[in-house]
């Protein structure tokens, strides 16, 4: 059995949070809204409106490794998600809901099987993706999971081109970027002597 020390927990379950206050969060005036959702524009295709209203129950969508050079990494971080999902759940889930999550493997970059689980999620109207382990990987399908309007959350990525990539607003992710670890491990050693 897979044993999460407590900082680790906190912090899956700080992540899901994240995920999930973004992913229901409406924010916006309520009686604004009806106003104008009373009248609905003609140039406002279907497919937006039906994406604000949502199905109502949050859900998790990994794209993580279970095969590839990677595969290592796999099980600590979906224990981390099941971990969450599962206090998450405890507690009265979202809006009164269990949150439900979808496993999916992101491979690595020697495959496209992180584009077909990314496509697979988008599908079945996954509200977050968490993934991949591998900066390049998440390069690989950023586009893609950010373009539906769908929030992307890494538990690895360190490329410092997340930094400055188009997102829409919707990438996240706990690591800091290799610049800032580099600089930080510099200090270190320069203050170690």
């Amino acid at each position: 059995m897979i044993r999460i020390a407590p900082a680790g927990r906190f912090l899956a379950v700080a992540a899901a949070a994240s995920l999930a206050l973004t992913a229901c969060g409406g924010g916006g005036d309520t009686a604004a809204q009806q106003t104008t959702s009373a009248a609905p524009s003609s140039s406002a295709p279907a497919t937006q409106t039906e994406a604000a209203k949502g199905d109502g129950t949050l859900t998790i969508g990994t794209v993580l490794p279970q095969t590839g050079s990677l595969a290592f990494l796999g099980p600590p971080e979906f224990a981390g998600v099941d971990q969450a999902v599962k206090e998450i759940n405890d507690a009265g889930g979202v809006l009164g809901k269990p949150v439900t999550k979808i496993h999916t493997d992101s491979g690595d970059t020697t495959t496209n099987v992180a584009s077909q689980s990314a496509d697979k999620l988008i599908a079945q109207k996954a509200d977050a993706i968490i993934g991949a382990a591998s900066s390049s990987v998440s390069e690989s399908i950023i586009d893609k999971v950010t373009g539906a309007g769908v929030v992307q959350f890494s538990p690895a990525n360190t490329s410092d081109k997340f930094t400055t990539i188009s997102d829409q607003g919707l990438y996240f992710r706990t690591a800091p970027p290799d610049k800032l670890q580099g600089r930080v491990l510099g200090d270190l050693i320069a203050a170690d002597g």
